[in-house]
């Protein structure tokens, strides 16, 4: 998809190790905007698809329809916060 990239080094049939990096990959999305990049993350998370474990896409997916990201009104114990009260699904 335009404006994404997925680096990672993880493949089709890759076994993780049990002690594994929690970060097995990174996306990158990019945009003309920041309305665009929140337009195109929201798209590729839906489609993003990660079998065999457990992964962080749900809170991403949920956090890209939060008002406070939507509207750039964070800081840097937003995150803790919010997870810390439990509204992340």
């Amino acid at each position: 998809m335009l404006g994404v990239r997925v680096d990672s080094g993880a493949y089709a049939g890759y076994k993780i190790p049990p002690y594994y990096d929690s970060l097995i990959g990174k996306l990158i999305v990019h945009g003309r905007n920041r309305e665009e990049c929140i337009k195109r993350l929201r798209r590729v998370l839906d489609e993003f698809v990660v079998d065999g474990i457990k992964t962080t896409l749900p809170l991403f997916q949920d956090l890209v329809d939060n008002p406070d990201i939507l509207k750039g009104d964070y800081d840097i114990h937003w995150l803790e916060n919010y997870l810390a009260s439990g509204a992340a699904h």
